[in-house]
């Protein structure tokens, strides 16, 4: 696959510096006690969770507590193995597509280099590993905020998510943890994944990370919905949307923790083959 010119990106977990990790937020610490040792001391009814686009969703907060520089196992997991895959694949400008206002707003806040705003040191740091350039890492932070070229909102709630703004077609999509994080049930996903598969070339590529059988995920002291599925059910609905497979793996998850309950994480390279 040779490296895309093009390429939106969708979903951006963002952070910041000064956010509490959720054990430490108040009215959370002694839920987390009580339930250290056990996932289903945290079910509630499916009607109680959150959404990824509710207020609720603290940005800051997403980002620390999964792949904060403290975390071991679960930025090993779910920052680093993926940074590694797309490594692999992608040199290019961006374009980031958005569906939260809360994310959108901390990311327009790290792309101005904002006081507080996001502190990803050890993400650039990392990145610059895979790169052998551990003494370019001001350099490389700058060089992707200039890589991003454009930040656009994508309202799921329309029937054209990106409303009156007119994108040309993409070599590549890159979708991180996003769409079993935004879509209600199968349906609404198959739905989402076509959309977005329309900004992309006949013979461009979808490159996917995802989160396989999650139905949940804590942000501070907040629980949010996410859509389970499994493997077999994201390769269906890919060949539904006129992709055809050209690779994928999945990593069975090693983090073990009441915050979250994903099996494994996924990646996938597809290549659009026709237009649905």
């Amino acid at each position: 696959m040779p490296r895309p010119k093009e390429c939106i990106s969708c979903m951006y977990p963002a952070s910041c510096a000064n956010c509490l990790l959720p054990e430490y937020h108040p009215g959370f610490q002694a839920r987390v006690s009580i339930t250290a040792n056990s996932k289903e001391n945290l079910t509630m009814s499916c009607a109680d969770h959150k959404d990824y686009h509710d207020e609720e969703l603290d940005p800051c907060c997403l980002f620390d507590t999964y792949v904060g520089a403290d975390k071991s196992i679960s930025k090993k997991e779910l920052l680093e193995d993926p940074l590694r895959f797309l490594y692999k694949l992608f040199s290019s400008d961006i374009i980031v597509l958005e569906s939260s206002d809360c994310c959108m707003k901390a990311l327009e806040s790290w792309l101005r280099n904002e006081p507080g705003a996001v502190e990803q040191s050890h993400v650039v740091e990392f990145v610059c590993s895979l790169k052998g350039q551990s003494t370019e890492c001001k350099k490389q932070e700058e060089k992707t905020r200039r890589a991003i070229k454009r930040v656009v909102k994508w309202d799921i709630t329309n029937e054209n998510p990106l409303g009156e703004v007119v994108l040309p077609q993409a070599d590549c999509i890159v979708t991180t943890y996003y769409l079993e994080l935004v879509s209600k049930d199968h349906d609404m996903y198959i739905n989402l994944l076509k959309k977005l598969l329309s900004l992309v070339k006949i013979g461009g590529h979808l490159v996917m990370v995802a989160l396989i059988n999650i139905s949940y995920y804590m942000v501070g002291q907040h629980k949010f919905a996410a859509l389970k599925y499994n493997e077999d059910f994201i390769q269906k609905a890919l060949m539904e949307a006129g992709c055809s497979i050209l690779s994928s793996d999945t990593h069975k998850s090693k983090f073990e923790s009441p915050l979250c309950d994903y099996e494994s994480i996924a990646h996938f390279v597809c290549r659009k083959d026709r237009a649905v």
